[in-house]
């Protein structure tokens, strides 16, 4: 899966995600390679941890967190937005 902006080079950010038994659960892997900045490294971190602990109440629970993980950072979700237009 490919997310966002080009890099200088031109390439999109990959996103992959493993998922593999481990012992008696699954796990989950997500790496997200090719992140073009510091500051879009730093929205990406917050953002995955704000979906996937989403995702885990989702799972758990069956009730979503009562904000949605994109109104978690919305501060870094906007200014990454200004900058990718």
């Amino acid at each position: 899966m490919t997310f966002g902006g080009a890099d200088e080079q031109g390439r999109p950010s990959v996103v992959r995600f493993d998922i593999e038994p481990h012992h008696d659960i699954v796990r989950l892997t997500v790496t997200h390679d090719d992140i073009p900045s510091a500051s879009d490294y730093e929205a990406a971190s917050a953002g995955w941890a704000a979906v996937l602990s989403n995702l885990k109440s989702l799972l758990e629970t069956g009730h979503v967190l009562p904000q949605a993980p994109w109104e978690m950072h919305a501060d870094l979700r906007a200014e990454q937005m200004s900058r990718n237009g």
